[in-house]
């Protein structure tokens, strides 16, 4: 047999053990033992591709979770594939897939507007930093471990799209300059930013509040009994 066959026939004999799994009847021992092979067989994003097709929606939850661990651990995050089916898993039935699914989210600092949408549903009502401290006095609790992460990832990603316009609002203050008369991440640099932000939103409160008018009103010349009744 070729060389170049022989990690397919591997993987092809790997995915042929997996689907004869039943339900719930590996240990966590032998899903990371399990995790770990497929890991050493996914060396390429159209590697990464194959495993997502074929096991992140598999209906055995345990296989779905070996998948899971086995892209994060493979560290190979470049398919377009992973994106859509993190979003799916993050809705999956299973508390602990939707956990490790966020878990990837985290690590690779992906975005996009249906994931934020994804970690927001996930997330719920989630408060922080109460229900993380609750989460780790409660580990057992695995569907709230999950609404924390995604309560966590989705901050992040806020914390940057922020960002990403302090520095816009900051570069318009400058006038599109490069030129700024404080380093970055400096007290000067941030109160530079906050000044822009606050000089933007004064200027939204100003075009968006009500316009009042004035008439001017001529005297009238009171005649006849009615200047008695001023």
């Amino acid at each position: 047999m070729p060389a170049a066959q022989e990690p397919m026939l591997r993987y092809h004999i790997l995915l042929f053990k997996l689907n004869r799994l039943s339900r719930n009847k590996l240990s966590g021992v032998e899903e990371v033992s399990l995790a770990g092979q497929l890991a050493e067989m996914v060396d390429s994003a159209d590697t990464a591709a194959r495993v997502i097709a074929d096991l992140f929606d598999h209906a055995n939850p345990q296989v779905r979770r070996i998948a899971l661990n086995a892209i994060r651990r493979a560290r190979q995050f470049s398919s377009p594939e992973l994106q859509p089916a993190l979003v799916r898993r993050m809705a999956d039935a299973e508390a602990v897939l939707r956990h490790d699914a966020v878990w990837i989210v985290q690590e690779t600092r992906m975005d996009g507007a249906e994931l934020r949408a994804a970690l927001r549903r996930l997330a719920g009502k989630v408060q922080l930093p109460w229900d993380a401290e609750r989460a780790r006095a409660n580990p057992g609790d695995t569907a709230l471990a999950a609404q924390v992460r995604a309560r966590m990832a989705l901050d992040k990603l806020l914390e940057k799209s922020a960002a990403e316009r302090n520095q816009a609002l900051a570069a318009m203050a400058l006038g599109g300059t490069s030129d700024q008369p404080y380093a970055e991440g400096t007290v000067g640099h941030k109160g530079l930013l906050h000044r822009a932000l606050v000089r933007q939103q004064a200027g939204r409160r100003l075009n968006s509040s009500v316009k009042l008018t004035f008439r001017k009103l001529e005297p009238t010349q009171v005649t006849g009994n009615k200047r008695f009744l001023l």
